[in-house]
């Protein structure tokens, strides 16, 4: 048996396929944004009914996703700059379903026309995709798996193009370090290595994470791979 919230969210769903269909037989011309903004607050309104992330997460990529996709891309080729609260919704949901590829792409979209994220959001589109790519190659490094081709396309927009806090600049400097030093179970281990060039590699990446931000704990880290560099050449393997 359904429950009131589901129930709600079916009838909340029927209404709008119900306006969208009318709004279709009256006319094929572009919907425009005033009217995809007002779906896109019902839309809001609906995922809110979710319980789980999970749910509202395939919601987004089975429904939401698709259905507003076709108008930012149009948008985005006609190349007008005015303000489109969609456009940054729908980066929003890009990076929660982990397209990352076109969330990035985007995301540098928003950033070039200078526009904002959503009125919720304290932080803007930069230290946002900062934020998100960066917490998506730690888990994927603790998964053992590849963090490219996302984690240096970002890193060098963090490096040469972004001004983000220190802290978090810090934090990305920090995670490319490790990842250098990281053996055959995912753990930052300058032991494990013994390449000269990786090794002092890491240590200029830790000894910018510290200049950044010197609380982001990496002081340790430095001192193990220091030694380890010195063994190698002291040939104390």
């Amino acid at each position: 048996m359904a429950s009131p919230l589901a129930k709600q969210r079916q009838a909340m769903l029927a209404k709008q396929q119900n306006r969208s269909s009318l709004v279709s037989s009256v006319s094929e011309e572009p919907k425009s944004l005033h009217l995809l903004l007002h779906e896109l607050d019902s839309d809001l309104k609906v995922l809110k009914t979710f319980n789980r992330i999970e749910d509202k997460v395939k919601h987004k990529r089975e429904q939401l996703i698709p259905k507003f996709k076709p108008y930012i891309e149009e948008y985005l080729a006609s190349g007008e700059q005015y303000d489109n609260p969609l456009f940054a919704q729908m980066v929003i949901w890009l990076f929660d379903v982990e397209d990352l590829e076109t969330a990035i792409e985007w995301c540098q979209k928003a950033i070039d026309r200078e526009l904002d994220t959503p009125e919720r959001f304290k932080r803007d589109f930069a230290t946002f995709c900062a934020d998100e790519v960066l917490a998506w190659s730690e888990r994927m490094a603790a998964q053992g798996q590849s963090v490219e081709p996302y984690f240096s396309q970002v890193f060098f927009k963090v490096r040469e193009e972004w001004r983000i806090n220190e802290k978090l600049t810090a934090k990305w400097f920090k995670f490319a370090g490790l990842h250098l030093l990281r053996d055959s179970d995912g753990q930052p281990r300058p032991t494990a290595v013994g390449d000269l060039q990786i090794l002092e590699s890491a240590v200029a990446l830790l000894g910018e994470a510290n200049a950044q931000y010197p609380k982001v704990g990496v002081s340790s880290m430095i001192d193990k791979t220091l030694a380890r560099i010195r063994a190698i050449k002291e040939n104390r393997l």
